[in-house]
């Protein structure tokens, strides 16, 4: 993982997050406030942070390497989040619907991932069937 592509997964994680808040802030489930959002942003920089190292390690197992990512997030937003910055109270309740909300954000997060990583892939393979058919 390079440093362009951690800093797609903390945008498009942030973004995301910021997405679901907003409809349960207009649900009356949650309030925003500007120390909130600072403090959501610096957790999915942590989070990037985490998933760059997790891929540094070279996992070749998929089912394996996605556990340890959501593993991340979870210390990330259930550690820093609710237990440093108190983002919410440890009842079933909130820990459930903040976990949810984590794992739906990281399915996202991945899929957006893996549809950038394709459409990439697939313009530099087009370039090189062009480079082979202009030397043939």
């Amino acid at each position: 993982m390079k440093l362009r592509e951690s800093i797609v997964i903390s945008c498009v994680s942030y973004t995301a997050v910021m997405i679901i808040i907003s409809i349960l802030n207009g649900m009356g489930v949650t309030g925003l406030s500007w120390k909130f959002n600072l403090e959501l942003f610096l957790v999915t920089t942590l989070i990037s942070l985490f998933m760059y190292i997790i891929d540094k390690l070279n996992i070749e197992s998929q089912p394996v390497y996605m556990i340890l990512q959501i593993l991340s997030v979870a210390i990330s937003v259930l550690g820093i989040g609710g237990g440093v910055m108190k983002w919410f109270s440890w009842t079933l309740e909130y820990v459930s619907i903040t976990t949810g909300i984590f794992v739906v954000v990281y399915l996202i997060t991945y899929g957006v991932t893996f549809l950038i990583n394709s459409i990439t892939s697939e313009k530099i393979n087009q370039k090189i069937t062009e480079q082979n058919s202009k030397e043939n």
